[in-house]
């Protein structure tokens, strides 16, 4: 079991149906229910509406609830065929909503019906589950639908085994290396050694993790790595993959935004055979297996739960507060505290 907070599938069932290009989602559910996701989502450009489950409803069903926030939500959206994805909640799905037989029912609108509740030990279950109903109602086909499962799964594996969902507890931590890591760095420059800048990001975050890496190439001739192949994934992550090609040119482009958790040995092995005295890591530095490296390792990450299961395999750690909240609605590279950093210390 895990004793601290993890995130819902609830939530990762609304921001996979964000990254398959919905216009909307209704979550059927109570109004406070994945509030924060939801406030989130609308800066990213999708409309968020609930069908605001009541007590009364969940004694007496709350079809009629979802009937109207339907009409609602294709009325307001104003557009042709919007595609609108239902989230089911512990609520709805507890009282046994049929949200599939209601989406049937709309013929002026693609609806993504999503049966998921927050009692699955695994937040990527949400995820998975947008990609059967999204295979079911031919959004995706058979192979990418099997691709987002592998990915999700070793997601999940990846944060077992190494990250954030690995430990029962693990006390959050606002402190970092940072006056360390620029001493390394400065040291490096005086010296000529060869730096490795390595972009491992989930998603969108690239905007963000991606900034200090574009710092250090004006400083150092780097040898850069990046999982930004913009053939891979939902058109979302596509899409972002080439608007953060425009300002940051890998050496090695070593897979998708959502391939983060399967690149780790392909980017050791680059960085055996560059033969680099230093890689710094950004977004998901834990998915790789770099313990065994003879050199200096410094990781970027996000959040305060990361530092210590980070710790346990670099040499240095950096910690990005809020970094999804500041990159979601946007389309272009987001300063990073630890790229301004650089920019004042070492230029």
């Amino acid at each position: 079991m895990i004793f601290h907070p993890r995130p819902s599938p609830i939530a990762a069932a609304m921001y996979q149906l964000r990254d398959l290009g919905v216009d909307g989602i209704i979550i059927h559910g109570p109004s406070g229910c994945c509030f924060r996701t939801a406030r989130l989502l609308e800066m990213d450009g999708v409309r968020v509406f609930t069908s605001g489950i009541s007590e009364d409803n969940v004694i007496f069903g709350a079809e009629k609830n979802l009937r109207e926030v339907l009409d609602y939500a294709i009325s307001y959206i104003k557009k042709e065929n919007p595609i609108i994805g239902i989230v089911g909640t512990c609520a709805s799905m507890i009282i046994g909503e049929d949200i599939w037989s209601i989406a049937e029912d709309y013929k002026n609108a693609t609806i993504i019906p999503v049966e998921v509740y927050g009692g699955y030990e695994d937040n990527t279950v949400g995820a998975i589950k947008v990609m059967e109903s999204a295979l079911k109602i031919g959004l995706i086909d058979e192979d990418e639908y099997n691709r987002q499962v592998y990915l999700l799964k070793k997601a999940t594996e990846l944060e077992k085994k190494r990250g954030m969902a690995k430990d029962k507890y693990i006390k959050p931590c606002y402190d970092d290396d940072l006056k360390e890591v620029l001493k390394i760095l400065k040291d490096a420059k005086e010296d000529n050694l060869k730096v490795a800048c390595v972009l491992n990001a989930k998603k969108e975050t690239a905007y963000l993790f991606v900034h200090p890496l574009i710092v250090l190439n004006e400083i150092f001739n780097c040898i850069n790595i990046g999982n930004l192949n913009k053939s891979k994934g939902l058109p979302k992550i596509k899409k972002d993959a080439e608007n953060i090609l425009k300002r940051f040119k890998p050496d090695y482009i070593v897979g998708g935004l959502d391939e983060y958790p399967i690149t780790g040995e392909k980017i050791v092995n680059i960085l055996k055979k560059e033969n680099v005295d230093i890689a710094v890591v950004t977004g998901i530095p834990h998915a790789l297996p770099i313990e065994n490296l003879d050199i200096v390792k410094i990781a970027v990450s996000d959040g305060p739960r990361t530092y210590y299961p980070i710790k346990e395999i670099y040499d240095y750690a950096i910690v990005e507060l809020d970094a999804h909240a500041k990159v979601l609605g946007k389309r272009d590279v987001v300063k990073s505290r630890f790229g301004e950093v650089l920019e004042i210390a070492l230029k």
